[in-house]
């Protein structure tokens, strides 16, 4: 496995206490950045920065709920009084409700929003003035191959990540004066536990699986290569781009 230079870097990956996030921020840590484990259970966050530091890295554990735009400028400031700056912003934080449209209640359509879309535009604002400032940064948007084709009953989680997507490229626009590299990753069938449901029937997992050319379902670990990938200066020359980690799912 590939390790890219990221001593000295200053990471945050939002959702990071499980799953995707957390593997996210356990790579970036073993590749030598500093990380703040931010999510909505603070205990399940200390646990990854244990584990951080037991492999010999520095890590903070923030309680973080990314509707909250007064939590977020407190995680902001508690970065920068711990670590001084912040390098790399990972939007890893996000949610799912698969219903009909129809039938889902409006309260759930609101809190993907927030979540999936409204969170992530709000931490990349309060980030991106310190990135100006110090000439540096590199922004990961988690996305989805949702935001490319249709996923069944998930018309509202499709729709936040094409917009991320869409807002990955502009930004990359707004921000490359600054040598702020925006892109986004794409992930396909993840094991992780908002999908562990429907992995558990073998039916549906089979069926998934035939959509696959790679032959299997993916693991957080493949999404966390491609951020640290992106995260580090051997991206220097790709921003505004999402990279698809799919298995081959949108070949099919």
């Amino acid at each position: 496995m590939n390790k890219y230079a990221l001593a000295g870097k200053v990471a945050i990956v939002t959702g990071a206490r499980r799953g995707i996030g957390k593997a996210i921020a356990l790579r970036l840590a073993r590749d030598g950045a500093k990380v703040v484990v931010a999510d909505l259970d603070k205990e399940d966050c200390e646990k990854v920065v244990k584990e951080i530091e037991g492999a010999g890295g520095e890590g903070l554990a923030l309680k973080l709920d990314i509707t909250n735009e007064e939590e977020i400028i407190g995680a902001v400031r508690k970065t920068k009084e711990k670590f001084g700056k912040i390098d790399i912003l990972v939007n890893n934080a996000g949610i799912l409700f698969q219903e009909e449209l129809d039938k889902m209640d409006t309260s759930k359509i609101d809190k993907i929003l927030a979540v999936n879309l409204r969170g992530t535009i709000l931490c990349a604002k309060h980030v991106i003035l310190g990135m100006k400032s110090n000439n540096y940064g590199k922004i990961v948007n988690i996305a989805s191959i949702a935001g490319f084709v249709g996923y069944d009953l998930s018309s509202i989680y499709c729709a936040t990540k094409g917009a991320l997507i869409s807002i990955t490229k502009e930004l990359a626009l707004e921000l490359g004066k600054y040598k702020i590299n925006v892109n986004a990753v794409a992930p396909g069938v993840i094991e992780t536990p908002m999908i562990k449901d429907f992995l558990e029937d073998e039916k549906t997992k089979a069926a998934l699986l035939v959509k696959i050319p790679c032959g299997r379902i993916g693991k957080p670990e493949d999404i966390a290569n491609a951020v640290a990938f992106l995260a580090s200066d051997e991206s220097e020359y790709i921003t505004g781009d999402t990279l698809v980690v799919d298995g081959g799912w949108l070949t099919v």
